[in-house]
């Protein structure tokens, strides 16, 4: 759970450098740093999210790999605004919202599993 949201606080990052940064040489230089600390990133969310498969509830270990999933795609839409594709920040937008839901769910079904429901 704590990979994840390192995952989602560096997705808000990204939002704040496409709202704050008017230079396009500097927000995209902040994005490059951001994409290179989310690499750093889901390497553990990865390993954290087989341990989860492996030795969670099956509920649980559907919505870790949603979360996984979901950064996954997050990742590639940040890519394509690395290399500045049209619509790219859209994607990533989208993505993001889908991450955040996937995440929500993760934590709800990590909830009922420890409180026994």
């Amino acid at each position: 759970m704590e990979q994840a949201h390192v995952t989602g606080e560096l997705y808000w990052k990204v939002g704040d450098a496409n709202f704050h940064l008017t230079d396009h040489v500097d927000r995209l230089a902040r994005i490059e740093e951001l994409r290179t600390q989310l690499r750093n990133v889901f390497d553990p969310l990865m390993r954290c999210v087989r341990v989860i498969v492996l030795e969670g509830p099956d509920t649980v270990a559907k919505a870790a790999r949603g979360v996984l999933e979901a950064a996954s795609e997050t990742n590639s839409a940040l890519w394509r605004i690395a290399q500045e594709e049209p619509e790219a920040r859209e994607r990533f937008e989208a993505a993001q919202g889908r991450f955040r839901a996937c995440l929500e769910e993760f934590i709800e079904a990590a909830h009922k599993a420890v409180s026994g429901q």
